[in-house]
């Protein structure tokens, strides 16, 4: 999934898909990852959330994960 190039007469200046390296035990602790990482790229700064969620990793452990792109 890729986002667009531009967006409300804006130009895509950076886009990443960013896996958290915090692994957490529960998914609600992986959750409060996720909002503190939506948080800290905020709409108003240009940030657009192409998907967000959180994954359980094969020990057991959550993350959070965000593909977002930044429009300038």
């Amino acid at each position: 999934m890729t986002a667009t190039t531009s967006l409300e007469g804006k130009q895509k200046v950076y886009e990443e898909t960013f896996k958290s390296p915090f692994e957490k035990d529960s998914r609600e602790s992986a959750l409060r990852v996720l909002t503190a990482i939506r948080a800290a790229h905020p709409a108003v700064c240009g940030w657009v959330e192409i998907d967000g969620y959180v994954e359980q990793l094969p020990n057991g452990k959550w993350r959070a994960v965000r593909h977002h792109a930044q429009y300038k």
